[in-house]
């Protein structure tokens, strides 16, 4: 999902999300609602964005409190509800002249 979210593919990352997966080991907490948070944003789609953004922070704040994870999740749920744009795709603008 993370790879589609970078080519920007977000429409294939939410559809791969739905997609059951063997259960997540702990140290994967909160990296699957981030990707889904972040695809939903790219799409416009705010609300849900900001949903799962905060499923993610919650699920991210039951790792250890200094885990990098917990302001990356944070991060991404401020950048949500500031109402900014989502990030480009990083090759977004590659081959555009």
């Amino acid at each position: 999902m993370r790879s589609l979210n970078g080519q920007g593919r977000y429409e294939e990352a939410l559809a791969e999300s739905r997609q059951p997966t063997p259960p997540a080991s702990r140290a994967g907490s909160g990296q699957s609602a981030m990707v889904v948070a972040a695809a939903l944003h790219a799409l416009g789609r705010r609300d849900e964005a900001e949903m799962m953004a905060r499923q993610a922070v919650v699920t991210c704040e039951q790792l250890h409190p200094t885990h990098p994870r917990i302001r990356e999740a944070r991060d991404l749920l401020a950048q949500i509800t500031a109402g900014d744009p989502p990030p480009e795709a990083p090759d977004a603008g590659a081959g555009s002249s």
